[in-house]
């Protein structure tokens, strides 16, 4: 290959019916990977609902029939997994050929069909990993099957690393980023005037799909402690129910009525309008009962100055500085999520300061191009091939 020839890169990713923050991360680095040296080519699920957002940044898109990831989760079901999934397999191995891709790089842990087509297409493989399913028996048979097929693997947090110890010096650490233009745009007082609330009305949110593991029952077991505190305070619970759970979010009002708070903590559901909520929340709270492989939403709320309690578990433990930027609680602890919740409700100045300090700490460490230029440059050694310009704006660690 010429040096003035892009890297052509096949991208390979099952998103779900509902986008999750693996998809949101996938489309950011990939539009955010300069052209000149970069050439993706999309290999979709058929029906994959990025695919239109993809073709719309003018990138070539196959769709396929792929096998549900997580399917793979279901240890009853691993069998069928892997006798169903040969067909398709191998269609996308023969779609990297043709293609004539340089590399490909694998999103998501359970994505095993794109990864054992690129072993079976001879392609160089980047598997990004960005699971932590502690006690899964098909997880553990997932990470072991990673240094067998990935060239190299990515991490998405210290945390996650941690679980690739057998691929040894080819796993790299690339914590998440985030866009921060959309987020520049956000407006606080737009936020409070969609939800009805009053300036300077306490406002206390958590962002993310409402199923177990996230932990909202948490927050909601810990809100007649904030709002005995803060009367007229509000709590609100961003994000829709998991297709698979909404038996979840049915019990987490009940407990509200139970508590005696159902008119102070609100489901608002799927909002399109989450960065004017972060900028007019005093307190994002992220309580996740199992660790949290990043946590994009964290870096989110930091990037609008506004500071977090997250579990003390995970990607948190890389994005929040304890008592500088937030505060890190123990997982499943509603008093201490109330006692830090309150702390910060009691001292807007300090919280204030706590948010600028989070909002200087992503700038540094935790955007979307500081990813592209670390994704890009491990794109170049593992190909051997130096695109027509340099994608390294920052040296390699």
């Amino acid at each position: 290959m010429s040096p003035s020839t892009p890297l052509r890169v096949a991208f390979c990713h099952y998103t779900a019916d509902v986008c999750g923050g693996s998809d949101r991360a996938l489309f950011d680095l990939v539009t955010h990977l300069p052209r000149a040296c970069f050439e993706p080519v999309m290999l979709l699920r058929a029906g994959d609902p990025m695919a239109e957002r993809y073709r719309a940044e003018g990138m070539v898109v196959e769709e396929f029939r792929l096998i549900p990831p997580r399917r793979a989760l279901e240890w009853t079901k691993l069998a069928r997994f892997f006798v169903n999934f040969w067909p398709s397999t191998l269609r996308l191995a023969r779609a990297m050929r043709r293609w004539n891709a340089d590399a490909v790089h694998v999103n998501t842990l359970f994505n095993v069909q794109g990864a054992v087509a690129a072993r079976l297409a001879r392609r160089p493989l980047v598997w990004h990993i960005r699971e932590l399913v502690p006690g899964s028996r098909a997880a553990g048979l997932m990470l072991r099957l990673v240094p067998l097929l990935a060239t190299r693997a990515v991490a998405i947090s210290t945390a996650v690393s941690e679980t690739l110890a057998a691929c040894g010096e080819r796993v790299q650490i690339v914590f998440d980023g985030i866009d921060l233009e959309p987020l520049e745009e956000a407006d606080g007082e737009r936020g409070r005037g969609a939800l009805g609330l009053e300036a300077g009305q306490p406002l206390v949110v958590t962002v993310g799909r409402i199923e177990p593991w996230k932990g909202q029952r948490t927050l909601i077991e810990a809100a007649p402690a904030i709002l005995a505190a803060f009367p007229e305070a509000r709590i609100l619970i961003v994000g829709g129910p998991a297709v698979n759970k909404p038996e979840y979010a049915e019990g987490l009002r009940q407990r509200c009525e139970e508590l005696g708070v159902a008119g102070r903590v609100c489901f608002t559901g799927i909002r399109d309008d989450v960065p004017d909520i972060l900028a007019a929340a005093d307190v994002l709270v992220l309580p996740s009962a199992t660790p949290e492989p990043f946590g994009l939403t964290v870096a989110e709320a930091m990037a609008v100055g506004c500071p977090v309690v997250a579990t003390a578990a995970g990607g948190p433990l890389d994005t929040v500085v304890d008592g500088e930027t937030g505060y890190l609680v123990p997982p499943e602890s509603p008093d201490a999520v109330a006692e830090k919740v309150c702390v910060l409700l009691a001292d807007p100045k300090g919280a204030r300061a706590m948010g600028d300090r989070g909002r200087v700490r992503v700038r540094e460490r935790f955007t979307i191009e500081r990813v592209a230029d670390e994704m890009g440059m491990l794109l170049e050694r593992i190909t051997g091939v130096v695109g027509p310009e340099s994608i390294g704006r920052l040296t390699p660690r």
